[in-house]
């Protein structure tokens, strides 16, 4: 059991600089804001490492880092959060739980004999329901990259706004969005910007082939109808039977934002229950006080 004095370090784990944490960790900031009213919680960030002389050490990131290459060194026990589908898990024997995204990459990794629990959520007093003009179709808040798949986007033309920082491999796919006439908005956008978006747009795309969990929660929990492929197997592991899984095709792209744009859903409710921080936190304090 976790003493009333228990000490928790959370590592970013990627190496990447502090200002990227309000944008991927507004589930995980919030979980661990509701574990620290009663634990301490300190956060290692910029590639800083904490002493050995925490309870439970819980580096974020896909299993194959540096950090985890010296896991060992740490007397006291560690938890893995696991970021979406990693694709090396050589390091996980070295770690008492594997908290995961997803059920899918939940399933894999049990399968590989692993201890892992499903763990993951959106924060909810953040990401909610606003009463906004909608402006466009659909809307889609994602790195230009060749797994987010915007050049399949691209097919909404001008009735989509996609957004997003631009990576070398997702140049082509920034043109082509342009090309079709999709209002972009280049660059690092606050999070703040995406919930107001969110709630400006019919529904929200989600065209990558892998990943996307956190964008699909944020969306449901704004009550945004959500459009996925069915070859996203994360996404749709996640998803109630309220979002709609299309082809990867253009085609199938087209058929389910008109679908979608017309939809009343209430999946704000489906991630209350079982997504939301307050979810969150108890997932993972159980698994540290077993």
């Amino acid at each position: 059991m976790l003493s009333a004095t228990a000490k928790l370090a959370i590592v970013w784990d990627w190496g990447l600089a502090s200002w990227a944490n309000p944008l991927v960790w507004d589930g995980l900031k919030a979980a661990m804001k509701i574990i620290g009213e009663k634990h301490q919680v300190d956060w290692y960030m910029d590639g800083k490492y904490p002493e050995d002389k925490y309870d439970w050490i819980l580096p974020w990131g896909v299993g194959s880092i540096p950090f985890n290459e010296t896991i060992e060194k740490y007397s006291c026990k560690k938890a893995l959060l696991c970021a979406g589908h990693p694709q090396d898990t050589r390091n996980f024997e070295k770690f008492d739980v594997i908290f995961t995204e997803s059920p899918a990459v939940q399933n894999e990794i049990r399968a590989k004999g692993f201890h892992s629990v499903l763990a993951f959520g959106t924060d909810t007093n953040f990401f909610k329901p606003e009463n906004q003009p909608k402006i466009v179709d659909c809307f889609y808040p994602a790195t230009f990259s060749t797994w987010k798949r915007q050049d399949l986007f691209a097919v909404v033309g001008n009735r989509g706004l996609a957004c997003g920082t631009v990576q070398p491999d997702g140049i082509p796919l920034l043109e082509e969005c342009k090309k079709t006439g999709v209002r972009v908005i280049e660059g690092l956008v606050p999070s703040g910007m995406v919930a107001r978006m969110y709630n400006m747009t019919k529904c929200v795309l989600i065209t990558s082939w892998h990943g996307s969990e956190r964008t699909l929660l944020e969306a449901m929990s704004c009550n945004v109808p959500v459009v996925i492929t069915k070859d996203n197997l994360l996404t749709c592991s996640l998803a109630n039977d309220e979002v709609i899984q299309v082809e990867p095709t253009p085609e199938g792209v087209l058929v389910g934002i008109d679908q979608a744009i017309n939809k009343k859903v209430n999946t704000r409710e489906y991630v209350w229950n079982n997504y939301s921080q307050h979810i969150y936190a108890r997932k993972i304090l159980k698994e540290l006080n077993d």
